[in-house]
């Protein structure tokens, strides 16, 4: 049986009509390709009664959890979805039985840990933004801060294992020279947006940092995401320390890289519209299109470095 056929049948139909996670899930607790594992949750429930799905293993470079907006999500992105799944499915099935175990522990793990991120309250995302209000590591140039990622490894993204942070950075660069984008902000935002993630350096935990940013609350229709509350992680992090110092929409793109924008639709305010349509989507296609656990990325970084101490001459605040 065809391997979409397959994921299909043995439990991600669910993912496939309607959200990313239960179609990755599916491969992996339903046995996509014969690779049975075990059962998996496809979905952990969010603030507010909300259902966020989870996507477990993105063995294709996609993986992604989100609020139950997951059937507003286009053809296009469902396409890439079910693609992920598939190359998810079969990675796994090649994989030998040991690396197969450490594969579900590693699963097991991330979904623990997102389950509790996904649990915030508006009182802990007011308590984290007061903890993070004064500096973390003081000042600090923002190349150091990049490199600090060699040392974070994001225990919940199965797309990467135990890849570190500053490997996918340079994974989505290589996707963009790839495809010839020369965009200023668009190479920034590669370089920075996980940047929030050294927080882990510090002992934060996981929950408060990892993940993909739920909302918590709504606000009225077409009002803007600066009405809405959202959970606290390395987006709020990382536009929190870069807001000052990078153009409104680069910010924004900070901030909301890791949101579901088909959740948010009903709350996008005409400038949200046009930075998600000119920044966010294709943003996109390279953070979760080039992540490998496999795949050493061959790029010139200091041209990068160069970049980087052009935009930010001078030590920031972080």
């Amino acid at each position: 049986m065809p391997a979409a056929a397959e994921c299909e049948r043995s439990g991600g139909a669910a993912g496939a009509r309607g959200g990313l996670g239960g179609v990755l899930s599916g491969c992996v607790g339903g046995g996509g390709g014969g690779a049975r594992a075990g059962a998996v949750p496809a979905a952990v429930a969010g603030a507010g009664g909300s259902v966020h799905r989870v996507a477990v293993w993105g063995g294709g470079g996609v993986v992604a959890a989100g609020g139950g907006g997951g059937g507003h999500r286009s053809v296009g992105e469902g396409r890439a979805a079910l693609g992920g799944a598939v190359a998810g499915a079969l990675a796994y099935r090649d994989l030998v039985p040991r690396d197969k175990r450490f594969a579900r522990e590693f699963v097991h793990d991330a979904n623990a840990i997102l389950g509790k991120h996904y649990h915030q309250t508006s009182a802990t995302v007011a308590a984290l933004k007061a903890k993070y209000e004064t500096p973390v590591f003081g000042k600090a140039r923002v190349w150091d801060l990049i490199q600090k990622l060699s040392l974070c490894v994001d225990e919940t993204d199965a797309s990467l294992f135990c890849t570190d942070q500053f490997i996918h950075v340079q994974q989505v660069l290589e996707g963009m020279e790839r495809d010839g984008i020369q965009d200023h902000d668009l190479l920034i935002a590669a370089l920075i947006h996980d940047v929030g993630k050294v927080l882990l350096l510090t002992g934060e935990l996981p929950e408060n940092v990892l993940g993909l940013t739920g909302r918590i609350s709504e606000s009225p229709q077409a009002a803007g995401l600066d009405h809405v509350v959202f959970q606290f992680g390395h987006g709020e992090m990382v536009y929190s320390r870069f807001k000052d110092h990078v153009p409104e929409h680069l910010a924004w793109l900070l901030r909301y890289h890791g949101t579901d924008m088909a959740d948010l639709e009903p709350f996008l305010s005409e400038k949200d519209r046009q930075y998600r349509d000119r920044y966010l989507i294709p943003f996109h296609k390279y953070d979760g299109g080039t992540k490998s656990y496999n795949h050493l990325p061959k790029i010139q970084l200091a041209k990068y470095r160069d970049l980087i101490e052009e935009t930010f001459p001078q030590p920031i605040l972080f």
